[in-house]
């Protein structure tokens, strides 16, 4: 399993070189935030565009904690996790939902230490753009989960903390001009047999049995966590798909087959046609021809005399009495 590696102020410099090698060797990256809550609440009915103007609220007036990201390969191969701990955010004056800070605290944020040890947002997005177009001009692939807030902060940080867009749909312009590809493993769960986009990441990694590195709720573990369930998933709907076209190929090779029978079944009714339609050719050729001469009358009936003359039998004429015998 892959390490988890902290970005504080201290080793910022030497866990970046880090972060520029395993670039060359990967076109995936997972990011997860943690942040100070929801300013503003979102309910479960709300509308799409609700939704987003809710998130450009909060991301417009909040600062992120900390920034997970794993960099892995097309085979899932995980070339490192880093954890980065920003020092931007002071729990006592910058505005925050007070729930979520202790649901942090809770699972073992010290926000204490971040605030002192961290490194600034600026300065580090500084740094991580520009590796990001240095390396070697490739398309990096983002994955999250759930990760409209992450895409966010991340396109806030990209850009200097500039406002989100006004719309939906010029966030998602913007998200694909500065980041390109994006997966969300949530909606590919949707997607994949057994799975329901309504599971949580750590449910989803229960059922593909996926175990855990380091904690819940910490963003590098979290990272690490989308990137390895993300590695599943896809591979699991590609399995679906081979399956899906080796029974359209069985099916189109089926529909052939009876295309070809069909043929051949029409090729021998039609020779049997053109056979019997040549037998009865001969038969008409072969047949007598009709006669139209007038037909002749029978011969007038002959009788014998009831007594014959010393000179025998004689005959005499019988006229008959139907008149069409004359």
């Amino acid at each position: 399993m892959t390490k988890i590696h902290e970005i504080w102020s201290w080793n910022k410099a030497e866990e970046m070189n880090l972060v520029r090698e395993s670039l060359k060797n990967c076109n995936y990256i997972s990011v997860d935030t943690e942040f100070p809550g929801c300013l503003r609440e979102t309910a479960m009915e709300a509308s799409d565009d609700t939704r987003y103007q809710n998130l450009r609220f909060n991301v417009d007036r909040t600062k992120p904690i900390q920034l997970g990201f794993s960099l892995f390969d097309s085979e899932g191969t995980i070339s490192g996790t880093w954890e980065v701990n920003f020092s931007d955010f002071d729990e006592t004056e910058d505005p925050r939902n007070e729930k979520s800070i202790a649901f942090l605290k809770r699972n073992g944020l010290d926000f204490k230490r971040i605030r002192e040890e961290g490194v600034g947002i600026e300065d580090f997005f500084t740094e991580f753009v520009q590796m990001i177009k240095d390396g070697d001009k490739k398309v990096m692939n983002w994955v999250t989960f759930d990760g409209s807030y992450d895409l966010g902060y991340i396109i806030q940080g990209m850009t200097g903390h500039e406002s989100l867009p006004e719309t939906s749909q010029g966030f998602k312009e913007t998200v694909e001009k500065l980041l390109g590809f994006t997966f969300d493993v949530k909606k590919l769960a949707g997607e994949c047999k057994g799975l329901n986009s309504r599971f949580g990441l750590q449910r989803l990694a229960d059922e593909l049995g996926i175990t855990r590195v380091g904690e819940a709720h910490h963003a590098g573990s979290d990272s690490q966590l989308t990137a390895r369930v993300f590695t599943s998933v896809n591979l699991a709907l590609s399995r679906d798909l081979k399956r899906k076209r080796e029974h359209e190929e069985e099916t189109e090779r089926e529909i052939a087959r009876i295309r070809r029978g069909c043929d051949r079944l029409l090729q021998q009714h039609l020779l049997k046609q053109q056979e019997m339609e040549q037998e009865m050719i001969l038969m008409r050729r072969c047949m007598p021809r009709r006669c139209y001469a007038p037909v002749c009358p029978p011969p007038r009936p002959i009788m014998f005399a009831h007594y014959p003359s010393p000179h025998g039998y004689f005959v005499v004429p019988v006229v008959p009495r139907f008149s069409n015998y004359l």
